[in-house]
């Protein structure tokens, strides 16, 4: 982290809590105290001079959100501008605020300060005034808290799932707001009530904690849904959740609510019930002061958290380091096993919920039903969930940043033949001339468990070696050319697999098509782009060019467009032209030697010179046909109804990381 990220952490986060104290100042005083006080005698409305202690807060608050607001803005000015932060000049902060949408945000933020300055001069004043300016002020500084959501990863999400995300992160600072910035003003009641001193005042108390009790707990609803919402949205899985900065920041940020949530469960469940207990009462005053302001301290330590997240991308879109040796793979484990262990961890899930519950309502008896519905949901779900442990490694979890395709196939190739082949053969079958010297047979890269493994899997592997057996390449290939290697893997095992794929559109697992760039009338495109229209029915042949096979599909041109279906026709050369009076082939489409050469992993020796494959959108195999094959080619009709089945099949959700190595 550089200077200017620091500075920006320390005046994100002073500002975050300027922001939050504000709106809790005003909401405890709309909400509890206003409420509480004026149904009571003068007495204590004289000690606890909530226009004077709230007012001094509120000043403060709002002194520290106009510094360390200008603080930040200038930090993002600098970033935005390169220049360095002590030289700074007034014109880039200027155009910084005129001119783009993050200035345009701040002097609405500062129209917002100056209007609930205005606010805190009335509210002192104007006595008869001081319940509507209130309102108006909690109004305000919740505005001003929220709008804090639009410099976060929130507000960067578009359509749909932008605005579901942004309208989490509104309600999860407003709701920390109202929780969280009451807090201190809370404390300084009870200090009010415990220096009155009398019967009264422990009514007071008692009826402030408990309306303060119920927005808390409100808050915290609203805290846990929107911060489910959010960590979905920005971690996503458990490897960016346990293996990424932001994620692990994350997870920490939940500790210490879970431990705010812990003390605030001391004051409601134990402290509150003292209140009604006559002397005892004197003593649950000053520890639910001491309570509150261990609650605040630790939510102080959440927004340090907070500012220091505003700065990292977020785990969703960064490589996990698996910090683990293991993982839990639910894929390894039978159907039945995989319903089996889904069941119980929801089981397992709601008896702590119901745990949670029991320990908030005081209900003895419903913690002892959730910890003895505990026990056989966790006897039960233990040993599937123990067969689904499998080895882990750092890279487990890495997307690679090398595209399946017909360019990292190449390269790949050529990688494989003079490091790999030595030992797992020139098909990757394992038979290769070193095999024979060798205490274990190499691999077997042709067959399906190859697909069973993580990239980053095969990654590690690949750099560090497997059982003292395989050496490790770390140190003689690059990262680049590792990622080549797995996708020349990937490609030729799928291509062996395609040949037992049938003339039947299943929903049986598919090898995949590797992506390739071709050129059609003059114009470039790619294989991946084309399938964003739908279905591909993929020919590969060889010479002679089935000119009548193409032809018969030209005629049908309309109705396999009307079906959804693109054809698309690679030779083995360049060439697209008919070998007889220089018209044109349809649907032949000119493509580099390299992306021939890689296309043809996917035939076979005996196809007769043809093989045809129907692509889901996914660029899966979901049914292959031979010119070869005991029922030769598909007639029209066929790929008509076959591609209208390949179409049902959803697109898989790309992934966001990919920078591993």
């Amino acid at each position: 982290m550089n200077a200017t990220d620091a500075f920006i952490v320390v005046a994100r986060t002073l500002h975050f809590a300027a922001c939050v104290s504000l709106t809790g100042v005003f909401a405890f005083e709309c909400l509890v105290a206003g409420r509480t006080l004026r149904a009571n005698d003068a007495e204590l409305n004289d000690a606890f001079a909530p226009r004077r202690r709230l007012s001094v807060v509120a000043w403060a608050s709002l002194a520290l959100a106009l510094v360390s607001g200008a603080a930040w803005l200038a930090a993002v000015a600098a970033n935005m501008s390169g220049e360095p932060l002590g030289a700074l000049k007034s014109s880039t902060i200027a155009i910084v605020l005129t001119e783009t949408r993050v200035g345009k945000d701040w002097l609405l933020r500062l129209a917002l300060v100056v209007l609930l300055g205005a606010c805190l001069i009335a509210w002192k004043r104007r006595a008869r005034w001081s319940a509507a300016v209130g309102w108006v002020a909690f109004g305000l500084s919740a505005l001003l808290l929220v709008t804090l959501a639009w410099a976060g990863h929130g507000a960067a999400d578009e359509g749909i799932n932008g605005n579901i995300h942004l309208a989490a992160d509104l309600l999860h600072l407003l709701a920390a707001g109202i929780w969280l910035g009451a807090l201190v003003p809370f404390a300084l009641m009870m200090t009010a009530v415990q220096y009155v001193g009398d019967q009264g005042a422990v009514g007071i108390a008692r009826a402030a904690t408990r309306r303060f009790s119920a927005i808390a707990v409100t808050s915290v609803g609203v805290l846990l849904a929107s911060g489910i919402v959010n960590t979905l949205y920005l971690t996503g899985n458990v490897p960016a959740l346990l293996g990424t900065p932001y994620g692990q920041l994350l997870l920490l940020k939940i500790a210490l609510f879970v431990a705010m949530l812990s003390v605030a469960a001391i004051n409601r469940v134990k402290l509150t019930a003292q209140l009604d207990a006559g002397a005892r009462a004197w003593q649950a005053i000053p520890r639910l002061r001491r309570n509150a302001l261990i609650e605040s301290a630790i939510g102080l330590g959440v927004l340090a958290i907070v500012g220091q997240l505003g700065i990292l991308p977020p785990g969703l879109h960064t490589e996990p380091v698996w910090p683990l040796p293991f993982r839990i793979d639910p894929n390894a484990l039978p159907t039945g096993d995989k319903i089996l262990s889904a069941v119980l961890v929801v089981g397992v899930c709601a008896c702590a919920t119901l745990v949670i519950v029991a320990i908030a309502g005081r209900r003895k008896w419903l913690l002892g039903a959730s910890v003895v519905g505990l026990i056989p949901c966790v006897a039960f779900a233990a040993p599937p969930l123990r067969r689904a442990i499998e080895p882990a490694f750092p890279t487990t979890f890495f997307a690679s940043p090398v595209s399946y395709g017909a360019p990292a196939v190449a390269r790949g190739a050529a990688i494989y033949a003079q490091n790999c082949a030595v030992c797992h053969g020139a098909d990757g079958r394992g038979d290769g001339p070193a095999a024979a010297g060798l205490p274990i047979k190499p691999a077997d890269l042709t067959e399906p468990h190859l697909f069973a493994h993580n990239v980053g899997d095969l990654y590690w592997w690949i750099g560090h070696g497997i059982g003292g057996v395989m050496p490790g390449f770390e140190g003689k290939l690059t990262p680049r050319d590792r990622w080549n290697v797995i996708q020349f893997i990937r490609a030729h095992a799928a291509g062996v697999l395609a040949k037992s794929v049938g003339p039947k559109v299943t929903s049986a697992a598919a090898p995949q098509v590797l992506d390739f760039a071709f050129e059609i009338h003059g114009a470039q495109d790619t294989l991946s782009q084309t399938l964003q229209n739908g279905p591909v029915l993929l020919i590969l042949y060889v010479r002679p060019v089935p000119d009548a096979r193409l032809r018969q599909l030209a005629a049908e041109q309309r109705r396999l467009a009307a079906g959804g279906l693109t054809v698309i026709a690679v030779g083995p050369t360049k060439i697209r032209n008919s070998p007889s009076g220089g018209a044109k082939l349809p649907y032949v489409v000119g493509v580099s030697v390299d992306v021939a050469e890689a296309l043809a992993l996917f035939r076979s020796a005996g196809d007769g010179g043809e093989t045809e494959l129907m692509l889901d959108r996914n660029g899966d195999i979901r049914a292959r046909w031979t010119a070869s094959g005991p029922r030769s080619l598909a007639p029209p009709n066929v790929l008509v109804a076959d591609a209208q089945r390949a179409a049902r099949f959803a697109v898989a959700a790309p992934n966001h990381a990919g920078h591993g190595g």
